[in-house]
């Protein structure tokens, strides 16, 4: 025993005489860990804006300013955490996302998972608990309304909005859906589940479009397209014309 330890001694002496000294491990980080690490992601800024449940299964859209997909992932996934505090039997969940201040016709993403075997056969997955995500963030997002074509009038859609209202004409869950006017070259619309407000360019767009019989009636830049044809569009005319003609 005493050998040994004369011999581990001199080894000792020997490394430090020459400058050297004893080499200790790296400590090596599991690579598992520092994977979760980078993929995690927090939840970005989100609202709500349409929450619809029935059958089992949960359809919700929402709007963030985030484009990230790592982020729009989580958002997805934070779906799932608020679906069972919202709702119980909860079978499918079918998510999508759109970018907030942006007119793309597109969702920036979508995403659908499956609960149990009911939510298997209503989505088509063959996972439980595995969303199926599709990220579609592109050029188009990046057009906001300011990019649309600029009309001239000293009025807007909202303005119209604002005189059925103020007349206390229905407008039902009025929501702004100018992202179709990325096709339709038209400046904005905005849209109830009673009239539709459509906004041009120039009154000659507006005429052009109106003759190509699209919509219901139009003054100067608006055209409007009842969609409740069970309601006076005599009124509804009579009131945008006090906007436009005044």
């Amino acid at each position: 025993m005493k050998k040994l330890f004369y011999i581990g001694a001199l080894s000792a002496f020997l490394l430090a005489a020459c400058g050297e000294e004893e080499v200790k491990p790296k400590e090596v980080k599991p690579v598992a860990e520092e994977k979760q690490q980078d993929e995690t992601s927090s939840v970005p800024e989100y609202k709500i804006e349409e929450d619809n449940f029935g059958k089992g299964m949960w359809k919700v859209v929402l709007s963030t300013p985030s484009t990230d997909e790592k982020e729009l992932k989580a958002l997805v996934e934070e779906m799932k955490n608020l679906a069972a505090e919202k709702y119980e039997d909860v079978s499918s969940i079918w998510v999508n996302i759109k970018t907030e201040g942006s007119v793309a016709n597109t969702y920036a993403a979508t995403a659908k998972v499956a609960l149990d075997e009911k939510g298997k056969a209503t989505t088509g997955l063959d996972e439980l608990g595995v969303f199926e995500f599709n990220y579609n963030v592109g050029e188009t997002h990046e057009t906001t309304a300011a990019d649309l074509p600029q009309s001239n009038a000293d009025y807007t859609a909202d303005d119209i909005l604002k005189a059925f209202q103020n007349a206390g004409l229905s407008t039902t869950e009025p929501r702004d859906n100018s992202q179709n006017c990325v096709k339709l070259d038209c400046t904005k619309l905005l849209t109830t589940e009673d009239v539709s407000i459509y906004e041009w360019p120039s009154v000659e767009k507006a005429q052009e479009v109106s003759a190509k019989k699209f919509g219901d009636a139009q003054a100067g830049t608006i055209i409007i397209r009842m969609n409740n044809k069970e309601l006076d569009i005599q009124k509804y005319i009579d009131a945008m014309n006090n906007v436009v003609h005044k």
